[in-house]
Protein backbone atom coordinates (compact mmCIF):
# COMPACT_ATOMS: atom_id res chain seq x y z
CA UNK A 1 0.00 0.00 0.00
CA UNK A 2 1.45 3.33 -0.78
CA UNK A 3 1.84 5.91 1.99
CA UNK A 4 0.47 9.24 0.21
CA UNK A 5 -1.93 12.02 1.77
CA UNK A 6 -5.38 11.35 0.33
CA UNK A 7 -8.86 12.58 1.08
CA UNK A 8 -9.36 9.62 3.17
CA UNK A 9 -7.28 11.09 5.89
CA UNK A 10 -9.40 14.16 6.21
CA UNK A 11 -12.37 14.11 9.10
CA UNK A 12 -15.01 14.47 6.74
CA UNK A 13 -16.22 11.61 4.57
CA UNK A 14 -14.46 11.60 1.28
CA UNK A 15 -16.17 11.36 -2.25
CA UNK A 16 -16.51 8.52 -3.74
CA UNK A 17 -14.91 7.83 -7.35
CA UNK A 18 -16.42 4.61 -9.28
CA UNK A 19 -14.24 3.69 -12.16
CA UNK A 20 -15.23 1.01 -14.90
CA UNK A 21 -14.15 0.23 -18.58
CA UNK A 22 -15.92 3.67 -19.17
CA UNK A 23 -12.99 5.43 -17.37
CA UNK A 24 -10.68 3.43 -15.81
CA UNK A 25 -8.13 4.68 -18.50
CA UNK A 26 -8.44 8.23 -16.92
CA UNK A 27 -6.46 7.20 -13.54
CA UNK A 28 -2.72 8.50 -13.88
CA UNK A 29 -1.38 4.97 -12.21
CA UNK A 30 -3.30 2.70 -15.59
CA UNK A 31 -1.80 5.18 -17.54
CA UNK A 32 1.70 4.58 -16.34
CA UNK A 33 1.50 0.81 -17.48
CA UNK A 34 1.01 1.36 -21.17
CA UNK A 35 -1.15 0.95 -24.29
CA UNK A 36 -0.19 -2.55 -24.72
CA UNK A 37 -1.61 -3.35 -20.70
CA UNK A 38 -4.60 -0.99 -21.20
CA UNK A 39 -5.67 -2.79 -23.78
CA UNK A 40 -5.13 -6.21 -22.54
CA UNK A 41 -7.56 -5.11 -19.78
CA UNK A 42 -10.14 -3.60 -22.01
CA UNK A 43 -10.28 -6.86 -24.06
CA UNK A 44 -11.18 -8.57 -20.83
CA UNK A 45 -13.43 -5.44 -19.40
CA UNK A 46 -15.65 -5.65 -22.82
CA UNK A 47 -16.28 -9.73 -21.39
CA UNK A 48 -16.33 -9.37 -17.44
CA UNK A 49 -18.01 -6.96 -15.24
CA UNK A 50 -15.50 -4.86 -13.65
CA UNK A 51 -16.09 -1.74 -11.46
CA UNK A 52 -13.53 -0.60 -8.90
CA UNK A 53 -13.43 2.92 -6.84
CA UNK A 54 -10.83 5.36 -5.56
CA UNK A 55 -10.41 3.60 -2.08
CA UNK A 56 -9.09 0.70 -3.70
CA UNK A 57 -7.04 2.56 -6.33
CA UNK A 58 -5.52 4.96 -3.70
CA UNK A 59 -5.14 3.08 -0.93
CA UNK A 60 -5.36 -0.35 -1.33
CA UNK A 61 -3.11 -1.48 -4.27
CA UNK A 62 0.44 -0.88 -4.18
CA UNK A 63 1.21 0.52 -7.41
CA UNK A 64 4.69 -0.27 -6.87
CA UNK A 65 4.45 -3.68 -7.10
CA UNK A 66 2.66 -3.75 -10.93
CA UNK A 67 1.66 -6.43 -11.66
CA UNK A 68 2.56 -8.47 -8.77
CA UNK A 69 -0.04 -6.85 -6.34
CA UNK A 70 -2.54 -9.10 -5.26
CA UNK A 71 -5.04 -6.21 -4.72
CA UNK A 72 -4.37 -5.05 -8.19
CA UNK A 73 -5.01 -8.53 -9.82
CA UNK A 74 -7.64 -8.81 -7.80
CA UNK A 75 -9.52 -5.94 -9.03
CA UNK A 76 -8.43 -5.08 -12.52
CA UNK A 77 -8.86 -7.18 -15.55
CA UNK A 78 -6.07 -9.79 -16.54
CA UNK A 79 -5.45 -11.36 -19.86
CA UNK A 80 -5.28 -14.15 -18.31
CA UNK A 81 -9.09 -14.16 -16.69
CA UNK A 82 -9.95 -15.47 -20.39
CA UNK A 83 -8.84 -18.19 -22.38
CA UNK A 84 -6.91 -17.76 -25.48
CA UNK A 85 -9.11 -18.19 -27.61
CA UNK A 86 -11.53 -15.98 -26.19
CA UNK A 87 -8.77 -13.32 -25.66
CA UNK A 88 -7.88 -13.31 -29.23
CA UNK A 89 -11.71 -13.21 -30.32
CA UNK A 90 -12.40 -10.28 -28.40
CA UNK A 91 -9.22 -8.61 -28.99
CA UNK A 92 -9.93 -8.73 -32.99
CA UNK A 93 -13.67 -7.33 -32.43
CA UNK A 94 -12.14 -4.50 -30.68
CA UNK A 95 -9.79 -3.61 -32.92
CA UNK A 96 -12.65 -3.88 -35.70
CA UNK A 97 -14.27 -1.05 -33.65
CA UNK A 98 -17.89 -2.41 -34.76
CA UNK A 99 -19.95 -1.59 -31.56
CA UNK A 100 -22.16 -3.97 -32.11
CA UNK A 101 -19.89 -7.04 -33.07
CA UNK A 102 -17.99 -6.26 -29.82
CA UNK A 103 -21.35 -6.27 -27.27
CA UNK A 104 -22.30 -9.73 -29.91
CA UNK A 105 -18.83 -11.79 -29.32
CA UNK A 106 -19.03 -10.69 -25.52
CA UNK A 107 -22.63 -11.80 -25.06
CA UNK A 108 -21.10 -14.93 -27.34
CA UNK A 109 -17.83 -15.86 -24.99
CA UNK A 110 -20.00 -14.76 -21.92
CA UNK A 111 -22.51 -18.17 -23.06
CA UNK A 112 -19.29 -20.66 -23.17
CA UNK A 113 -18.00 -19.38 -19.60
CA UNK A 114 -19.21 -21.61 -16.92
CA UNK A 115 -20.37 -20.04 -14.35
CA UNK A 116 -21.74 -23.50 -12.35
CA UNK A 117 -18.89 -25.99 -12.41
CA UNK A 118 -19.05 -29.81 -11.76
CA UNK A 119 -22.32 -29.90 -12.62
CA UNK A 120 -23.76 -27.63 -9.75
CA UNK A 121 -27.26 -26.97 -10.92
CA UNK A 122 -28.05 -30.17 -11.06
CA UNK A 123 -26.08 -32.20 -8.54
CA UNK A 124 -26.51 -29.31 -5.82
CA UNK A 125 -30.60 -29.04 -6.19
CA UNK A 126 -32.23 -29.18 -2.95
CA UNK A 127 -34.49 -31.73 -2.25
CA UNK A 128 -37.67 -31.87 0.10
CA UNK A 129 -38.68 -34.55 2.43
CA UNK A 130 -41.47 -35.51 -0.70
CA UNK A 131 -39.11 -35.57 -2.88
CA UNK A 132 -40.08 -31.61 -5.02
CA UNK A 133 -36.65 -30.21 -6.03
CA UNK A 134 -35.93 -26.52 -5.29
CA UNK A 135 -34.62 -25.06 -8.74
CA UNK A 136 -32.85 -21.85 -8.52
CA UNK A 137 -31.45 -22.84 -5.58
CA UNK A 138 -27.92 -24.97 -4.24
CA UNK A 139 -27.12 -26.64 -1.94
CA UNK A 140 -23.76 -26.75 -0.80
CA UNK A 141 -22.83 -27.44 2.89
CA UNK A 142 -25.40 -29.29 5.41
CA UNK A 143 -26.50 -25.70 7.03
CA UNK A 144 -26.33 -24.45 3.69
CA UNK A 145 -28.57 -22.99 0.76
CA UNK A 146 -27.61 -20.60 -1.49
Amino acid sequence: MQNQESQWEIDESPRIMSYTLANFRQLPQIQKLGEAKQFEMEVVGNVLPFKTNNYVVEQLIDWNNIPNDPMFVLTFPQKGMLIPEHYSKMEASLRKGDKKEIQNTANEIRLQLNPHPAGQMELNVPILKDGTKLYGMQHKYKETCL
